[in-house]
């Protein structure tokens, strides 16, 4: 990298893209796409990762299918997107491995109660307890191909 474009920060070089505004950050890595790909980009460094959630408050759908996530990655990433809409936790091939505990943990989030849609397709690690307990959440169009579920409420 170009001296230039460097300055020194307590003994370490910072590239320019780490003098952005957080917010700034945000909305860039609000364009990116691919689950993976803003996973990844939390992982950077703390600052990202505060920028990632922030990105996460402004999406109206989220996707975690095909991905390799867990109840606790999930949930802290679903609590995080309060404008959210649209969800899918669908496994696909190799991917989600969400359980009860993930389902109740996501129940718990802001936006459960704004969710249109939710995708359920191929979680094998899911019961009713988890399901019932997301229904009577929220409003949504369940969409589930793994078994029937029948919700009475009381």
């Amino acid at each position: 990298m170009d001296p230039e474009k460097q300055r020194q920060h307590d003994g370490a070089v910072e590239a320019d893209i780490e003098r952005l505004p957080v917010d700034l950050l945000a909305h860039i890595l609000s364009l990116l796409s691919p689950f993976r790909d803003l996973s990844m980009a939390g992982g950077v460094s703390r600052r990202w990762r505060w920028a990632v959630e922030r990105s996460l408050a402004s999406r109206r759908r989220l996707s975690f299918a095909g991905q390799r996530t867990g109840d606790d990655t999930a949930a802290r990433l679903v609590r995080a997107a309060v404008n959210l809409r649209d969800l899918d936790i669908s496994r696909s091939c190799w991917g989600c491995r969400i359980t009860d505990d993930g389902l109740i943990k996501i129940s718990s989030a802001d936006c459960v109660g704004n969710l249109t849609s939710i995708s359920l397709w191929g979680l094998a690690g899911i019961t009713d307890k988890g399901v019932v307990r997301l229904v009577r959440t929220g409003s949504f169009r369940l969409a589930c191909r793994c078994r029937l579920f029948i919700y009475f409420p009381d």
